[in-house]
């Protein structure tokens, strides 16, 4: 372009205003066109005209820049350039272009000045997911809440039941450390751009390792960052290492070392939680209901702890996925069963033996465990001769399992099963010691058992929510037979035999949703049939008739939803569950006359119902709740909520639940317990956990207690409601736990002071217990410590020493004589207004571990003591008679001695 140089000769001379009007008018529309040319030149120049069919990505960017003034900028890494695309423009500006591009895609532009920035709009503040499973490197078992921990930010998750987990974060790189108690933990450096499967394995923490992992803590039992108050872990490695009765490491036992947990003393069945009797805690193996708890009437617990994976005990925050008792959840779950190699474990004991087997049926694929127990010491009755040379006590249970790992996304268990004890005293004579004359040979067989079966199927529907289907089926058999030598009942003329049992079918789906790191839903619904048969009656006495009592049938259905969230300080719990029972047909009911104590002399009408008939329901809501606050990453106060329903009820008027009393639900005359339970803690670390500290307290009320009329008669009644009186009651309490995790001296502290108290609500006050005043329950023992300490000797020695002291439990005692038509009669004291002795005892025990042979697998030890080492003579009862006109009282006491014990356990 040319430019032309004009001269102008100016002179001074005036202008109008006019013309400096037109003047300024006319530069104004100059400028206007100006900008207007400038501007259609530049638009003219970033027109684009393209026709492609299925062309890269690339090629086509190359082409409009070839157009335009743009240059296209982008990450190929975020954005593939050979991704195909079609267009068809004809003379369109850039960004009609771009948007006709790019429509229905992830692909995102800007523009700035010559450049068009384009990425992808899925990248931009993605969030992916993490998920996978955590196991035993050695075994293949997974791990039940381990913990995936987002190192330098405060976020991470726990494996569920499964050892599943699942992790939502922004894109980026993170450091994840992935520990567990007992084994060494492990850091993994990720780049996350991707939702990603991410499966990891453990090592026990005794093995040797590289450098680059971190050793964990293998008995921190630290609650800081547990939501929930008042839950107590066990692992089998724990319950092994306390002083065991016979030997045997013991579930039961191990429980009964946990703060706010009872017994009413030795050789009793069962466990008590916070005030409340042993029905009320529900014992579950794999998901399935354990009615009876323990062999021998407490002696041992009916779970072989070789068999076991993990113990966890829900006292205080109880989740909503659990429900149909009162006071406590004890979920046990067994082991898959290793996966990779085969091995055994087991060991010979005094009284009894064990052996467990586990492997691969197809290695890492389908994998099996059966573990099995059975005691002996009947065998050494005819050396023993006597009374007892033809009795037979014993007791047995077995274990099963098989997994089956079908692919990333389906995983199906089946588990069972079934133990048993038989209890026959035979007082057959023998030949070198007959009987006397006229004096009948007698038996007594008295047996019960339990079985269990659940399938599972767990299935991941993606990343994020997981679900676990259960088919469970449970029972609970118990018979009583007697017969002398003229087939009589005690001195009675005809054999006497007695059968009893509950059962039940489970239908349970159970959903978990991981929504992000901070916010974790579980949800579904429980549906449950019980069968409950009170007695069924045979005898060939004269006199006596067959009996067969009614059937009780009962439907429990119950929906449920939990919410897990995180915020800076402040973690939420909330769960809410709805539960319906329904008492179902075909069965009869009696009626009453509401006038009058439920007497036999009260009954009016006998009410017929048909099958499937609902003869009386109950529901409600059953809100949970529990709040963290974190006071630093060592300290954290707690506080909850639960409200529970029980439908079901043992029925029992002795201390000691036996294992024939019978079972009955809800009905018209049995009313649901309901318990409502205010808790809270604080749980602090030491600096170096070396020390965890945990403080809980609590308060619950009940209602709709189940409580016994003075002198009831229970047993084989059809009309047991008349022996029953409704009751409230409430208990309160507070719990320390001090626990030593590091060092050649191990061990913990725990001290609870707890009372519990109830009264009975009849509207006829001539039935209320103690004239309706609040008295002790059977399982008020206000002060409760248990010390365990477990010290390391060397590399083959260790001790264990476990002592315990527990205020005496209430009683009711006899308090005179008096004589009515000639016959005596003793009279007693107020319900509960005495205590039997406090009780203290001292286990100590051994173990030997000698130096193996490398060149095998095989490893072994030796664990000997002393269980009740100072022979503490602890009352378990008291009882009173009349001697020379003077009323005596005398202990009963059931392990009142010294046990030694010896055991040899081996692993290969």
């Amino acid at each position: 372009m040319k430019i032309k140089q004009i001269v102008v000769s100016l002179k001074q001379k005036r202008v109008s205003k006019r013309r400096i009007f037109l003047m300024k008018l006319s530069f104004t529309i100059y400028l206007v066109c100006c900008f207007q040319l400038m501007a259609f030149t530049s638009f003219s120049q970033n027109k684009v005209s393209l026709k492609v069919e299925n062309s890269s990505l690339q090629a086509i960017l190359s082409q409009i820049e070839s157009q335009t003034k743009f240059n296209f900028v982008y990450n190929n890494d975020e954005i593939d350039g050979n991704l195909k695309f079609s267009i068809d423009v004809l003379e369109k500006d850039i960004t009609s272009t771009l948007d006709l591009l790019f429509n229905n895609t992830e692909i995102h532009y800007k523009l700035r000045k010559n450049l068009v920035i384009l990425s992808n709009r899925k990248s931009q503040n993605k969030s992916y997911t993490i998920s996978g499973t955590i196991k035993d490197a050695a075994t293949g078992e997974t791990l039940l809440g381990a913990n995936i921990i987002v190192v330098g930010e405060n976020k991470g998750t726990t494996t569920n039941e499964y050892g599943f987990y699942s992790l939502t974060l922004p894109q980026g790189n993170y450091t994840l450390q992935i520990s567990y108690l007992g084994y060494t933990s492990i850091n993994n450096i990720l780049e996350l751009n991707d939702d990603i499967k991410l499966n990891f394995e453990l090592q026990p923490s005794s093995n040797v390792l590289d450098e680059v992992v971190v050793i964990s803590d293998t008995k921190n039992k630290s609650q800081v960052r547990n939501i929930l108050s008042g839950v107590n872990n066990l692992k089998v490695a724990d319950i092994k290492q306390l002083p065991a009765f016979f030997g045997e490491p013991d579930i039961n036992r191990a429980i009964l070392t946990q703060p706010g947990v009872t017994s009413v003393g030795e050789g009793t069945s069962g466990f008590n939680v916070r005030g409340g009797n042993i029905d009320q805690n529900l014992t579950l193996l794999d998901e399935a209901p354990l009615y009876v708890s323990s062999h021998l009437w407490g002696l041992f617990s009916v779970v072989n702890a070789d068999a076991i994976k993990d113990i966890t005990l829900y006292k205080g925050g109880i989740p909503a996925r659990y429900g149909g008792r009162a006071s406590s959840v004890l979920d046990i779950r067994q082991k898959e069963g290793n996966s990779k190699v085969f091995k055994g474990e087991g060991g010979l004991g005094t009284l009894f033996s064990r052996v467990t087997l586990e492997g691969p049926i197809v290695k890492e694929k389908l994998n099996f465990l059966v573990s099995g127990r059975r005691s002996y010491f009947d065998l050494f009755f005819p050396l023993i001769g006597g009374d007892i040379e033809n009795s037979k006590v014993f007791f047995y249970d077995l274990n099963t399992k098989l997994s089956w790992n079908i692919n990333e996304n389906n995983k199906l268990f089946a588990s069972g099963y079934f133990g048993a004890d038989v209890m026959k005293l035979d007082d057959t004579a023998s030949a070198s010691e007959p009987n006397e004359p006229n004096e009948p040979d007698a038996s007594i067989d008295f047996r019960w058992k339990n079985a269990t079966a659940t399938l599972r199927w767990n299935h991941l529907f993606s990343d994020k929510l997981f679900m676990n289907l259960s088919g469970i089926y449970s029972s609970y058999a118990y018979s009583l037979v007697s017969q002398n030598d003229s087939g009589g009942f005690i001195n009675g003329a005809g054999t006497f035999k007695w059968n009893s049992g509950v059962e039940n079918w489970i239908v349970k789906p159970d959903f978990t949703y991981y929504t992000n790191p901070n916010t974790k839903m579980r949800f579904g619904i429980n549906g449950t049939l019980y069968k409950f048969n009170p007695a069924k009656l045979s005898s060939s006495e004269a006199g006596l008739s067959p009996k067969k009592f009614n059937i009780d049938k009962g439907l429990e259905i119950a929906p449920y939803y939990e919410i897990e969230k995180t915020w800076d300080k402040l973690s939420l719990n909330f769960g809410l569950r709805y539960s319906w029972f329904g008492n179902i047909g075909p069965n009869t009911v009696t009626l009453y006359n509401p006038d009058f104590p439920l007497t036999i002399n009260t009954i009016t009408d006998i009410k017929k119902y048909k099958k499937g008939e609902i003869i009386k329901s109950y529901s409600g809501f059953e809100p949970r709740l529990s709040l963290k606050y974190g006071l630093n990453d060592r300290k954290a106060l707690k506080l909850g909520y639960n409200r529970t329903f029980q439908y079901i009820h043992l029925i029992s008027n002795t201390a000691a639940a036996l294992p024939f009393d019978i079972w009955k639900p809800s009905g018209t005359h049995i009313k649901p317990l309901e318990v409502n339970q205010i808790s809270g803690g604080y749980a602090y670390d030491t600096p170096n956990k070396r020390y965890n500290v945990t403080v809980d307290g609590y308060y619950k009320t009940f209602k709709n207690f189940v409580e016994y009329k003075n002198g009831a008669d229970l047993f084989i009644n059809k009309n047991i409601e008349t022996q029953l009186l409704p009751a409230e009651g409430y208990a309160y309490g507070l719990e320390l736990g001090i626990y030593k995790n590091r060092g050649k001296l191990t061990g913990n502290f725990n001290y609870t002071y707890s009372v519990s108290k109830r009264k009975t609500t009849s509207k006829f006050n001539a039935e209320n217990i103690n004239n309706g005043a609040y008295y002790p329950s059977n399982y008020d023992r206000p002060h409760l410590l248990n010390i365990t300490a477990n010290y390391n000797l060397g590399k083959r020695w260790d001790i264990g020493i476990f002592f315990t002291y527990q205020t005496g439990r209430p009683s009711t005692v006899p308090t005179g004589r008096l004589t009515f038509d000639g016959n005596p009669y003793l009279t007693y004291s107020d319900r509960n207004a005495f205590r039997i002795p406090d009780t203290h005892r001292m286990d100590i025990s051994f173990t030997y571990k000698p130096t193996g042979n490398p060149n095998t697998k095989w490893q072994s030890s030796w664990n000997f003591g002393l269980y009740n080492v100072y022979g503490s003579p602890n009352a378990f009862s008291v009882f009173s008679t009349f001697q020379n006109n003077e009323l005596k009282t005398f202990k009963f006491s059931v392990l009142g001695a010294p046990i030694p014990f010896i055991a040899y356990n081996f692993k290969f």
